[in-house]
């Protein structure tokens, strides 16, 4: 006969064994859900719902070299997403420039010096262009560049 331990046989010992190895294969299978669904791709573009084109003038990105450059390209090229996007860099301060976005960043040469700006530009543009909506790209810059402004005062 089996020696028990505690009131506890084998065979209770291995109903227990088996509840906590299908407890931690159900949690690992929810983790991994969870990981997915926050790593899958974007809509395809061709679902996602367009923007108004904002009625703003940049200036030629041929006039700048460099990451300047790249921002102003990528104003030129989705104008209706930076329009949609704050700037942190404090150009939107009233006793600034007065910005109202990021797109304003590059109507003027403000955009030439401030690498925030270029970096919320260049790093928008490539959102966009991978298919993530509005929202998300929003999120995520505020996410992003909301932290570097609070650590930059």
């Amino acid at each position: 006969m089996a020696k028990t331990t505690k009131g506890r046989t084998p065979e209770n010992s291995s109903a227990a064994r088996t509840i906590n190895i299908l407890l931690v294969v159900g949690a690992l299978i929810i983790t991994s859900g969870i990981i997915w669904y926050t790593m899958k791709e974007p809509a395809p573009i061709g679902q996602r719902q367009p923007l108004p084109k904002p009625n703003v003038t940049t200036l030629d990105p041929a006039l700048f070299a460099g990451k300047a450059r790249v921002a102003y390209q990528a104003a030129r090229e989705v104008p209706e997403v930076l329009a949609k996007l704050p700037c942190f860099c404090g150009c939107m301060n009233p006793n600034g420039f007065s910005h109202r976005n990021n797109l304003d960043c590059f109507h003027d040469e403000h955009g030439v010096e401030c690498s925030m700006c270029q970096d919320i530009a260049i790093d928008a543009r490539n959102m966009w262009e991978k298919g993530y909506e509005i929202e998300r790209i929003q999120q995520s810059i505020r996410d992003k560049y909301n932290r570097s402004a609070a650590l930059s005062h």
